[in-house]
């Protein structure tokens, strides 16, 4: 007796997944493809999916466990993210934020933003021209540092001392643009 439940559990365990309520193979794929969004960092794609799981299949318990928890992860992700740009002030501080990640491409996409918004800034000029010398730009960042400096002579003494232009210190350029002022 007991060799034939062996038997039959081994047969009902190794069914193909075919044989599944049809709703369940639509959670399963539901599932991998929020699973996917949350591999591609589209965390806020990813929270949806994960919602719709939770709803839709509520009597998947193990998997709305789940859900739950990459929920948090995505909330997590997204708290970091959430400003909401509207002035040249919250792309311009999102640069920032972006540039100290080391994202210098995202960093220079919100600078550029807030340049739009307001092109005489000199702290958008300078927050841009050093961004771009950290991402080795040296001509852009030189041609930004001049107007970031004509705009504001002061940004002269920021730039003298900045790590930001470490890979530019030995340019000649940079030290005739950093050094006394000029009449």
């Amino acid at each position: 007796m007991a060799k034939k439940e062996i038997k039959k559990g081994k047969k009902s365990a190794s069914r193909p997944a075919s044989t599944l309520a049809a709703h369940a193979e639509q959670a399963v794929r539901d599932y991998d493809h929020a699973l996917g969004l949350l591999r591609r960092k589209d965390y806020a794609g990813a929270a949806e999916a994960l919602e719709k799981v939770i709803k839709t299949y509520p009597d998947e318990k193990e998997m709305a466990d789940r859900c739950r928890i990459y929920l948090s992860v995505c909330d997590r992700e997204q708290s970091d993210k959430a400003l909401p740009l509207k002035k040249a002030e919250d792309y311009y501080y999102q640069g920032i934020v972006e540039s100290n990640r080391q994202k210098y491409d995202e960093a220079l996409k919100h600078l550029d933003k807030a340049l739009k918004m307001n092109p005489k800034d000199d702290r958008f000029l300078y927050a841009t021209a050093a961004t771009q010398a950290l991402k080795g730009e040296r001509d852009q960042a030189l041609n930004l540092l001049k107007e970031a400096i004509e705009t504001n002579p002061e940004n002269r003494i920021h730039a003298q001392s900045d790590p930001d232009f470490d890979l530019l210190s030995d340019d000649d350029a940079f030290i005739d643009l950093v050094s006394a002022e000029r009449d």
